[in-house]
């Protein structure tokens, strides 16, 4: 019941047990405030008795409770006591104490029913038939009045925790009742420090609202009163829009989808059913619309478990937090959603759903045509004569894993294609490579009509990248890519967003020799004096600072070696594929000279078997410390495990390869990015794949002149 009416004091002292401990079904009532409020902000109306019985029997229909006014026939102070209402045809009704009431109706002098509808209030004077201790049945007047007493409707709620962390502590209590603009708290334990409107802060109080442990609402509040010596206080959640993220010139289309898609709830407070319409979407929010006198969304409202329902059915939950209240038009609010949360099953579905409604060509498909995917890759040249010659004795192998990855595996891989019907003519996937990170992979185009293709899937991955980054259940941390560096393009993009960060702890290029190494076939041993084993933490910090001899950025950082790769390989073998990463050191005169980063997939995970190699850390590249010799000996014992006549090294530093006079076929660039710095450089990096042939010209040149690596 609204306090406008309903007092939340109870008068503790001699006499008046029965009421506190009825605390939850009485609430002490000044009726004199509610007459006059008629003459000012309030306007009643008179009702006749068909309104009122039918507001009855709404809330019998519903269980709901109304209130009847009562005068304590020994304290001779009005009270309301919630009642349950039975049905009724005529003005003869019958009300029923809640049977956890413990209150007795012998003790008070009963004289109207009261009907809260969040707007009004209606009254309904009564003239008794029977009374006992549990009921009474009364006639209805033939008219009664309701009082409308708000612009906004406001909504009760039970078993709602309340934190206010103020200056001088945290007071707790419980939310009785809310709008958009006001929650009603009724404290426990501790009064609120002075009632005096002086002792009122001007500083935003932050509040928290939970059922249970789970928190239904978090945001800075205003405190707008204090009630009944201070054992109420009503605070203005502030209708600030929340800028989770900076502002940006490129941002993924907003889209208003016809038909419109729903956003169905179980309300935070109330608990109960909501379902309204999506007036436009991305992949990280939605917005909708409501009418503004019953608006039940407060801005920080956190929904744990929110269904966004398209046509023919298909339902994507995710979690999401209302982020702005914005008044439209008529009698219309525009309410804001954040997507706080989304596997990334369902973060593909609906990333598919909008882009293919924004460019037809641009999928995320679940299933791609694995035919016209290999057709793609030796049409467009990635895969090329000497790729393909070291593929072709594992190719049927390349086609399971292939198949798998493709259609059985949306949790740790996706893929864009850029595709008119089923010819693809781009490409790109990302896979879960490490335990935070993810590696974009496979990017390659051909040129469709007069369109830039590469551009499209490269906008189109960053357009899924900047909501996929967000969410929590992904746990994409750093993202990160392989290229060589005598590749142009990548080199011209991936180059330029390390140099737009300008910080290698928020964006790194690193430099790998990579070559193919045969295994003999003899048995080799770990050579004397020498000592192969596993990483402990005292080692795996040695690799940290061994790496940072000779880089400042995050490889090793970015593998997540302390955690372990337990979740990681579970993850991919309950899609029946293979991964793992295991680091090793080398122990040569008590001295760590040497790490190896063991990573072990299913051929064809990756096409140059970057993620089923083995990457050899070079703490001090002197090969007269370290022979090459001495290197492929341990490398042959640890290659074992990969039960193939070939592996692939990565060798970093390169140098040493160079001064020990070891030739290598290519080189391989690791980039990564932390992505919590994507978003204030989203707008640069996104102008980057606009196509610009002088930047592009001007870029080329300044790599070959040395003046950018």
């Amino acid at each position: 019941m609204s306090s406008d009416v309903v007092s939340g004091e109870l008068f503790p002292g001699k006499g008046r047990e029965d009421i506190a401990k009825n605390s939850q079904y009485v609430f002490p009532f000044r009726h004199s405030d509610l007459k006059r409020s008629t003459r000012f902000y309030f306007k009643a109306k008179r009702i006749k008795q068909r309104s009122f019985l039918n507001a009855l029997n709404f809330r019998n229909f519903i269980s709901d409770h109304v209130y009847v006014q009562a005068v304590h026939t020994h304290l001779k102070e009005k009270f309301l006591i919630v009642v349950s209402p039975g049905a009724c045809s005529s003005g003869r009704v019958t009300m029923t104490l809640p049977e956890s009431s413990l209150l007795s109706f012998a003790d008070f002098s009963l004289e109207a029913l009261l009907i809260d509808n969040g707007t009004t209030v209606m009254v309904m004077d009564i003239d008794l038939v029977n009374v006992t201790d549990r009921s009474f049945c009364a006639e209805l007047h033939q008219f009664g009045y309701a009082y409308h007493s708000r612009r906004e409707r406001r909504f009760p709620c039970r078993m709602v925790d309340a934190v206010i962390h103020a200056e001088d502590g945290e007071y707790y209590g419980t939310l009785s009742e809310f709008n958009a603009s006001g929650l009603r708290i009724n404290l426990k334990d501790r009064l609120w420090a002075g009632h005096d409107a002086a002792r009122v802060p001007s500083q935003p109080i932050t509040i928290e609202l939970f059922r249970g442990c789970e928190k239904l609402f978090s945001g800075p509040s205003q405190l707008i009163r204090i009630e009944e010596h201070s054992h109420t206080v009503v605070f203005a959640p502030m209708n600030i829009e929340q800028k989770k993220f900076n502002e940006r010139k490129f941002r993924n289309t907003r889209l208003a989808l016809v038909p419109a898609p729903q956003a169905v709830f179980i309300h935070p407070f109330t608990g109960k059913n909501a379902t309204y319409d999506i007036c436009d979407i991305t992949t990280s929010g939605f917005s909708f619309l409501m009418e503004s006198d019953c608006t039940t969304i407060v801005p920080g409202m956190i929904f744990s478990r929110l269904q966004v329902v398209f046509a023919g059915g298909l339902s994507l939950e995710c979690s999401a937090q209302a982020l702005y209240l914005k008044k439209q038009r008529g009698n219309l609010t525009k309410a804001g959603f954040l997507i706080t949360d989304m596997d990334p099953v369902t973060y593909t579905r609906l990333f598919n759903i909008l882009t293919r409604a924004d460019d037809p060509h641009s999928l995320a498909p679940s299933k791609v045509p694995i035919d016209a995917l290999w057709e793609f890759f030796f049409r467009s040249g990635f895969i090329y004569p000497d790729k393909y010659l070291s593929l072709s004795n594992n190719k049927e192998h390349f086609k399971n894993t292939y198949k798998k990855l493709y259609h059985d595996c949306p949790d740790i891989f996706s893929s864009l294609t850029y595709q008119r019907n089923d010819q693809i003519y781009g490409h790109v996937s990302i896979v879960r490579a490490y335990p935070y990170a993810w590696m974009v992979q496979h990017l390659a185009a051909l040129p469709m009509g007069n369109k830039r293709t590469g551009l499209f899937i490269l906008r189109q991955m960053l357009n899924y990248l900047d909501g996929f980054h967000r969410m929590p259940s992904i746990g994409m941390k750093y993202l990160m890519f392989n290229y060589r560096p005598d590749n142009k393009f990548p080199n011209y993009f991936f180059g330029g967003v390390c140099a737009i960060l300008n910080a290698p702890r928020m964006c790194s290029v690193d430099e790998f020799a990579y070559l193919t190494y045969r295994l003999p076939e003899e048995e080799t041993v770990v050579p004397a004096g020498c000592t192969i084993r596993a990483c402990n933490q005292e080692d795996l910090a040695a690799l940290h600072e061994a790496y940072h001899r000779h880089s400042p950025g995050l490889m090793i950082e970015s593998f997540g070696l302390e955690m372990g790769d337990n979740e990681l390989r579970n993850s991919f073998a309950s899609r029946g594929l293979k991964r793992r990463c295991t680091p090793h050191v080398l122990i040569r005169d008590n001295r760590r000279v040497c790490f190896f980063i063991v990573d072990q997939s299913d051929q064809g995970l990756n096409m140059s078997d970057l993620l089923n190699s083995i990457k050899v850390i070079i703490p001090d590249p002197d090969p007269q410390f370290l022979p090459w010799r001495m290197l492929l000996d341990v490398i042959s014992c640890l290659g074992k495990e990969y039960r193939t006549a070939d592996i692939v090294l990565q060798v970093f530093p390169s140098s040493y390869l160079d001064k020990a006079g070891v030739r290598y076929p290519k080189k391989y660039c690791l980039w990564i990015a932390k992505t919590s710095y994507f978003d204030p450089y989203y707008d640069a990096i996104r102008e980057m794949t606009r196509f610009s042939i002088l930047k592009y010209f001007k870029s080329y040149i300044e790599t070959r002149l040395g003046l950018r690596k």
